[in-house]
């Protein structure tokens, strides 16, 4: 009974279409929550990353514009000192004036070292400052030994070294100065005053996580914000980040540093005409930072709504689940009762309500379709008799003893039922008399072959009698007529003896067919 109650609410929850809407509904709202959630944590995301680019790109435009400004202008000033160094005129000017010649003061700007002018044994004869007393002979130097070997190095950038005019923690900058003639005259020195540098970087106001890093484009660590002093001077050439860097002129990456080990995203530039490439860094934990906490915080209220959604879900679907059970079993019950109501107790066959109900149906069928309807009246013969000599009990087995025979011997199409007492009817749709009369003939053979044992004085076993009929819809008539004809057909056959098959005659036709 309890798998029985079980089978009805599952078919109820199954069939009710409220409890699938409602599933369908609360399934929807969460899908649509849980999304909500992914695309607001996925949003955050996206505008933190955004945010970090944006910020490192502005960041490097400032650093780009500051010191590459400033380092242009004292190249350009380098240059043009290179330039006059070995002009006769320049040259016979006396010390005061070859100095204004030859140096501008206006491109020495904060943090940019004096410059120098040596010769081409290497001896400094004149620096941009005249305050400055030191001549120092630079010709150890390798960029000095580079110059001299290399007509087109243009601007040599080496560090971070000692200044050997100020002593001071520096990058410096070397350019060749050559004779009219195009030979070694020595070199013009400047310097960047790291010193300075650093702290220009470390006032800048920026976010932690930031790294702002200036190498040489041979991979050397040139300046560091927030400050490092034990990595500058470190090579990176071997590291993927320095490919990335050397491949264009500009861009952004994720990578881990090969100074410190830490994934960072990179946002850099290689300074136009200057051998310098910019690094902005920031920290991946520090993007993370921006957005996790609030993705967290949104996480779990999606996860609530979603608990209390599926919680309310669960509950409205369980209430009309039981209704809809409620409502199942109660149709299964009236289902049980029309199917009861429409079927014989006794034998399984439907009954004469389901008779009336297809024969019409049947008739309108075979109108359309323009076939005959056949129609057989099966009556038990004296059966009252067996009754009376047997008992009721055997006589019910009798009774469905014959609705098995109609069975089987016309489980082809054809439609039985018992319509009452010991009487059965069976619709034969699409067969024509002829072919009824056989079918009958096989319904009564099977009867008799069952040899059920009747009273000496009727045969001693049981037996059948049966009247066919058969019309054709399609030309008129009702389906009162045709089982009246039916039914006179079996009068017939129980006045000719019984254990008889009697057909009735088409309209017109002198007499009844027989079959005995």
């Amino acid at each position: 009974m309890a798998l029985r109650s079980t089978a009805i609410a599952i078919r109820a929850h199954l069939a009710d279409r409220a409890t699938r809407l409602i599933a369908a509904a609360g399934a929807s709202l969460l899908v649509c929550l849980t999304l909500l959630g992914a695309y607001l944590c996925a949003d955050l995301r996206g505008t933190a990353w955004h945010n970090a680019r944006r910020d490192a790109g502005n960041l490097l435009s400032i650093i780009e514009e500051g010191v590459g400004h400033s380092v242009r202008n004292y190249d350009r000033a380098m240059r043009e000192a290179a330039r006059l160094a070995m002009r006769p005129d320049v040259v016979a000017l006396e010390p005061g004036l070859r100095r204004l010649a030859l140096f501008d003061v206006a491109a020495a700007g904060s943090g940019l070292g004096p410059m120098a002018v040596t010769d081409a044994t290497g001896h400094v004869v004149m620096t941009s400052d005249p305050n400055q007393k030191n001549r120092p002979d630079l010709s150890d130097l390798p960029e000095f030994a580079a110059a001299q070997a290399a007509p087109q190095a243009g601007l040599i950038l080496t560090g971070p070294t000692r200044s050997r005019l100020t002593g001071q923690a520096i990058i410096r900058l070397t350019r060749r100065i050559e004779t009219p003639d195009g030979a070694f005259a020595g070199i013009v020195t400047g310097a960047i005053v790291l010193e300075h540098f650093q702290a220009l970087f470390d006032r800048l106001r920026f976010e932690a996580g930031l790294t702002i890093n200036v190498f040489h484009q041979d991979g050397t660590l040139l300046m560091r914000a927030p400050a490092r002093p034990e990595a500058l001077g470190r090579n990176i050439a071997s590291s993927a980040g320095y490919q990335i860097y050397r491949a264009q002129a500009r861009g952004d990456f994720l990578g881990r540093s090969s100074l410190d080990g830490e994934a960072r995203l990179y946002v850099f530039s290689n300074l136009d005409q200057l051998p310098l490439i910019v690094t902005v860094a920031t920290s991946l934990d520090s993007i993370r930072a921006l957005w996790v906490y609030k993705a967290a915080i949104i996480a779990i209220l999606i996860l609530c709504l979603n608990v209390l959604t599926l919680g309310l879900t669960v509950l409205l679907h369980r209430e009309v689940g039981r209704r809809a059970a409620a409502e199942a079993d109660t149709r299964e019950t009236n289902a049980a009762l029309t199917v009861l109501a429409r079927t014989d107790g006794l034998t399984g066959l439907p009954n004469r309500r389901s008779y009336d109900e297809r024969v019409a149906s049947e008739w309108r069928r075979a109108a359309q379709l323009g076939v005959p309807l056949a129609l057989l009246i099966v009556d038990a013969d004296h059966f009252k008799q067996f009754n009376d000599w047997f008992g009721h009990q055997r006589g019910d087995d009798v009774l469905r003893a014959v609705a098995e025979c109609l069975r089987r011997t016309h489980s082809s199409g054809g439609l039985s039922f018992r319509i009452g007492g010991e009487e059965f009817v069976v619709l034969l749709p699409a067969l024509d008399a002829t072919a009824a009369s056989d079918v009958a003939e096989r319904v009564r053979r099977s009867v008799v072959n069952l040899q059920i044992a009747h009273a000496p004085e009727v045969g001693s076993v049981a037996t059948v009698s049966i009247g066919v009929a058969s019309a054709e819809p399609g030309t008129g008539g009702t389906p009162d007529a045709l089982f009246v004809a039916a039914d006179a057909a079996l009068y017939a056959a129980k006045k000719a003896g019984r254990n008889r098959v009697r057909t009735a005659p088409r309209s017109g036709a002198p007499a009844l067919q027989r079959r005995a």
